[in-house]
């Protein structure tokens, strides 16, 4: 009889310690579980903007290119009214690098900032692009003010093109430098050379 009152305190004794060992371990483990889950966010967020920022670096860096190419291919036309022209918010030119038609193929386009809103739908300054007429795109959206300029051959900066130099226009017909100018005070934020030859290729006699 004694043998089996101790029997049965033993197995009480057991399935207590069993009990407490159970509720220990779901405590380990609902612990362990919710740092596994912080940490999936924590990796998952870091992850997010990591991916954004090389988004925005890639789109950056495409827009940079667009701007370049365009301006780099800019050739010196003879004729008044296809000649390189521009001012703090705009500029036209016949490039022989254009985005959408042909490479090679002289293409006149135009560069312009206007005012307009961002992705967010916050006011912002926008840098729109277009060839011969067809539609604009949307290149750029920044909060804050933006401005072209131009450089001579000189690497004097000039708010218009041409400039007016010793009260008359300047004889070049190409800027060296075109850059795009974001802030006050200003800094650069765009730049790119133009590979032009200081000689008109058709003047309005040719044309005749």
């Amino acid at each position: 009889m004694a043998g089996m009152r101790h029997r049965q305190t033993a197995n009480r004794h057991h399935a207590g310690l069993t009990l407490v060992e159970l509720l220990v371990t779901l405590v380990l483990v609902s612990m362990l579980g919710t740092l596994l889950v912080q940490s999936i966010a924590f990796f998952a967020a870091h992850y997010e903007r990591v991916q954004r920022v090389a988004r925005d670096s890639a789109r950056t860096d495409l827009q940079q290119r667009w701007f370049a190419s365009s301006v780099q291919g800019l050739v010196p036309l003879g004729i008044p009214a296809r000649r390189f022209a521009g001012g703090p918010a705009e500029f036209r030119g016949t490039t022989l690098l254009p985005l959408e038609a042909a490479a090679g193929l002289p293409v006149q386009v135009h560069w312009s900032i206007a005012a307009g809103q961002d992705d967010r739908g916050l006011p912002a300054s926008v840098v729109g692009y277009a060839e011969d007429g067809g539609p604009k795109r949307r290149v750029l959206a920044q909060a804050g003010p933006l401005a072209f300029q131009y450089a001579d051959s000189a690497q004097t900066w000039h708010s218009r093109w041409p400039p007016i130099t010793d009260q008359e226009p300047s004889p070049e017909w190409t800027p060296s430098q075109v850059r795009l100018m974001a802030g006050e005070p200003a800094r650069e934020l765009w730049r790119a050379n133009v590979d032009a030859s200081p000689t008109p290729r058709l003047t309005q006699s040719q044309r005749r």
